[in-house]
């Protein structure tokens, strides 16, 4: 009854919104309706011409993309699964952290797990370390080589300063490499030269607190830059039973960017960030006596550092490349994990013509990682420290079979790791346009999953869980986890103010991580040795379909839909457990609407209901989250906005650690108030 009470005060909401917007904007000095209903006010909205809310309502099919070709191109033309949060969609959402934003693309499966860390997974096998999607920020990889995947308390930036977060569905290996499996998240930054002047920014919630400050200048006629300074504190979440679970944290962060636009057909890129967090982690000790292990709080330090710079140039509409160079630090330090990684990358890529229906982009690529873990008691790696060397070129090339209408991409990635040797990633796209207002593609795509340190280099990895210790061991012999791939999409506006975005997929994985129980020690505790093996097989297939209606030229509403099936299966009796975990990881059905209404040209109501399957293995419960919010701007340099986030429910769990993660906390309801201010 109470679910029911919440989709039903859902959709009196929106129908109330449909009721006020068709009754016309209660400001008699709104624009007439010739001109955009809500103008950019500097400082706030971006400029640029490709973002959503600067598009006339006919041109939704020309929203641009950057992420699936490596080159600028219209999402019409783009034969991939993938979606764009923009700056307008993050400055209204009332979000603060960057996973909690990917809540808004389709598809993409968020859970919280405490107040510092998420599990972000697309189409299945979520994990809080997924090593199956490729996260990058400003072109630079996210990924540790560590456990895989992302310390996600370490991505942060000033939000009104991010450009958008394109958002791959599917494989992206052919030009990504190794890890992009599942999907691409790529968070961007403005330019400099679109951040000028002072912004300050202040938030505060009964879940977290941050002060941002950044200013923006130049160096000389061609060349801007900007720096900033973000301080945060997240309290702590509650626990199962509306307590606190001790797990706040505090975080320090700050960088610059730098941007030299010398002529129309090249840009210089230099910035760097430097950043700390204090975070106190709930866990648990082994102890010598029943029941050997004990609740217990450390302390952990996550440090980052980097240092990016990128050459852009272009010769003409279809002909460019890209030389960019970074240097990336990570410490985390922790029971029972003290680890530093050190990362050098250079890449290069270039696209061009080869006659009048072809187009070529190839490029070269080259990492180093230096890491270095200490070893305790519990923890021991072998060797302790090592030298990861990665190699890579990729070629991709497009045939215009007919022009303006038939279209195949073909291409493979080539690398060559220190874990598994040669990896050959290969893809073929088909895009079919009958019309300007409908494209149809289809993909079929390898990418695999390299091993990483934790999966290889462990010698003794002890995880205490209900009075049994299991003893995890790395094998050096573990093979690379393979996905085939195969793709089918469409897309259409088949009015001018309403776009439809529908995707099928499905996926066949091999050889996926396993654990291998030996034969039990006796204590006490009980010691169960385990080691890491490539026993799991299994399919997922399911799809995404979503839509955006311009109701009126003030009011426009977003919905997506996605269902996910898997059936994974071990090699023998003794995974069983794991191949259940892997098919049990991710919510069966995930749905949301969005409701983004300007009821004068300076205040604006934002409301979104999203629902999140029951996710089976781990027991967490369905839940539904509606969220409203309220900005207003007096005028061009001052915003307000306010809000709640999970208005009916106050707390929910959306992941289940397993043995050795700690404890996991649940989402309370969140109230807000956030003031921008630019001078």
């Amino acid at each position: 009854m109470n679910g029911q009470l919440k989709w039903i005060t859902a959709a009196s909401a929106v129908l109330l919104l449909a009721a006020i917007a068709r009754a016309g904007p209660a400001d008699t000095q709104d624009p007439p309706a010739t001109q955009p209903a809500t103008p950019a006010a500097p400082g706030f909205l971006p400029a640029s011409a490709d973002d959503l809310t600067q598009l006339p309502l006919e041109d939704l099919m020309n929203v641009e993309v950057t992420s699936v070709s490596k080159k600028k191109q219209n999402i019409s033309d783009a034969p991939a699964a993938v979606s764009v949060i923009s700056a307008d969609d993050i400055s209204r959402s009332g979000y603060d952290t960057i996973p909690d934003l990917l809540r808004l693309a389709p598809g993409v499966d968020v859970a919280r797990i405490n107040s510092f860390s998420w599990a972000v997974g697309v189409r299945g096998l979520n994990d809080q370390f997924s090593n199956n999607l490729l996260v990058l920020q400003d072109g630079r990889s996210l990924y540790n080589s560590l456990f895989g995947g992302v310390y996600w308390d370490t991505v942060d930036y000033v939000l009104a300063d991010l450009d958008r977060i394109e958002v791959i569905r599917g494989p992206g290996a052919t030009l990504w490499g190794a890890n992009a499996v599942n999907g691409v998240i790529n968070i961007t930054s403005k330019d400099s030269r679109d951040t000028q002047g002072w912004l300050l920014s202040l938030r505060g919630s009964n879940d977290d607190s941050d002060l941002s400050a950044r200013y923006g200048g130049r160096l000389s006629d061609d060349t801007t830059y900007r720096a900033y300074f973000k301080a945060k504190y997240d309290n702590s979440l509650d626990d199962a039973s509306g307590g606190r679970a001790g797990d706040d944290w505090y975080g320090l962060r700050g960088g610059f960017r730098i941007d030299k636009h010398p002529s129309d057909d090249d840009t210089f890129t230099l910035q760097g960030d430097l950043g700390e967090n204090r975070i106190r982690q709930p866990s648990e000790a082994v102890i010598p006596t029943a029941p050997f292990s004990m609740a217990t709080t450390v302390s952990r330090t996550d440090a980052t550092g980097n240092l990016l710079a990128r050459w852009d140039h272009r010769s003409g509409d279809n002909s460019d490349f890209s030389l960019q160079v970074y240097y990336d630090y990570l410490e985390a330090l922790y029971l029972p994990v003290n680890y530093n990684q050190n990362t050098f990358d250079i890449d290069f890529h270039q696209r061009f013509k080869l006659g009048r229906s072809d187009e070529l982009t190839w490029g070269l690529g080259y990492r180093l990682v230096n890491s270095d873990f200490k070893a305790t008691p519990d923890v021991v790696f072998n060797p302790s420290s090592r030298n990861d060397n990665l190699y890579s070129a990729f070629v991709q090339d497009t045939l215009t079979l007919q022009p303006e209408r038939w279209f195949v991409t073909i291409g493979s990635k080539f690398e060559h790791n220190d874990y598994t040797g040669f990896e050959i990633q290969p893809s073929v796209r088909l895009l079919w346009k009958p019309d300007k207002q409908n494209s149809v593609w289809a993909a079929a795509s390898r990418a695999v999953s390299t091993p990483v340190r934790v999966d290889t280099d462990t010698t003794r990895l002890l995880v205490p869980f209900q009075g049994v210790e299991t003893d995890i061991l790395g094998n050096r012999d573990e093979s690379s986890e393979e996905l085939a791939a195969y793709e089918l999409g469409y897309r259409a506006q088949p009015v001018k103010d309403v776009s439809v975005d529908i995707c099928s997929f499905f996926n066949n994985y091999n050889r996926l991580l396993s654990l291998e129980p030996g034969v039990p020690v006796l204590g006490p505790p009980l010691i169960v040795p385990t080691k890491l093996a490539n026993n799991i097989n299994g399919d997922t297939f399911g799809g995404e379909v979503s839509a955006t209606w311009h109701v009126t030229e003030n009011w426009r509403l977003t919905g997506s839909y996605s269902l996910l099936e898997a059936r994974f299966h071990a090699g023998d009796a003794a995974n069983a457990v794991s191949a259940k975990n892997d098919e049990g990881s991710a919510p069966r059905n995930q749905a949301q609407i969005h409701s983004y209404l300007d009821i004068t040209r300076n205040l604006q109501f934002n409301a979104g209901v999203s629902y999140v399957g029951r996710v089976p293995e781990f027991d967490i419960p369905a839940y539904v989250a509606t969220d409203l919010g309220l900005v207003w701007r007096p005028k061009d340099s001052m915003e307000f906005s306010v809000g709640v986030t999970n208005l009916f429910d106050n707390h929910h769990p959306e992941y289940a650690v397993t043995a050795g993660q700690g404890i996991a906390s649940e989402v309370p309801r969140t109230v807000y108030a956030q003031v921008n201010y630019k001078f």
